[in-house]
């Protein structure tokens, strides 16, 4: 009589949910441990907003990688999801923070969050964009006042060592989380010895006229820079967001 209960207790284990993509909320960081225990060795850490995949559930522990651990507590997937991101603005909040140290607001830095989701959809588990240049910051005067309000970041490439596959990843990534994007200094243009990836966040009230002309810009398929000329990452596709469009 006991026989149908007990097959279905094993099959929830052995079919617990997985997701692909989970946000890191525990606030400065979460340790990763070598084994699904608080006893298990420290064998790294994840710091807040991280976003991760959980690959299988044990002990109130997910797995985040190979013989890699953190606890469920402070992992939220209930909000990771892509879904509806296409058809969801992020929320016009112009809040202004230092993130990542840089200033950005709290608009900007939601769609950089939904563009690390699709990193880890397309592979890149945990990774987090770092950036060279933030908003409201009009320090660079190569960047001809496009920083000086919001939604505009330049973010470092050189952490990949500058590699073109990952570097197309990330490019793809903000572009479906609703920026426009380019790659700077991979084609005969102006960056060539300072390599980035430059971005402005479609939408975004608080951006500079020159920000929001290099949106038109990317609209027509053209490089948001003086001379307007062709998109050095056309090949990529614009897989930008309803919302966006």
């Amino acid at each position: 009589m006991h026989l149908p209960f007990i097959v279905l207790f094993v099959s929830i284990g052995l079919f617990a949910p997985t997701y692909s993509s989970c946000i890191i909320k525990a606030n400065p960081s979460l340790n990763i441990r070598s084994a699904a225990s608080t006893t298990a060795s420290i064998v790294g850490s994840f710091l807040q907003g991280t976003t991760v995949s959980c690959l299988e559930q044990k002990n109130g522990f997910c797995r985040v990688g190979t013989n890699q651990w953190a606890s469920a507590e402070y992992i939220n997937c209930a909000t990771a999801t892509s879904n509806g991101f296409d058809q969801k603005a992020p929320a016009a909040d112009y809040t202004r923070k230092t993130w990542r140290g840089v200033t950005l607001n709290q608009r900007t830095i939601e769609m950089i969050q939904r563009a690390e989701i699709y990193m880890a959809q397309m592979g890149k588990s945990g990774f987090q964009f770092s950036f060279s240049q933030g908003s409201y910051s009009s320090s660079v005067t190569a960047s001809a006042g496009t920083h000086d309000g919001g939604g505009a970041i330049d973010i470092r490439t050189s952490v990949v060592n500058n590699d073109k596959k990952t570097v197309d990843t990330m490019i793809v990534a903000l572009r479906k989380a609703g920026f426009a994007a380019w790659s700077r200094g991979r084609v005969a243009d102006s960056f060539q010895d300072s390599k980035h990836i430059h971005a402005i966040a479609i939408g975004d009230v608080q951006a500079s006229t020159g920000a929001k002309n290099q949106v038109a810009s990317f609209k027509r398929g053209r490089n948001g820079l003086k001379g307007d000329g062709v998109d050095p990452d056309a090949y990529l596709g614009r897989a930008t967001p309803k919302w966006a469009q």
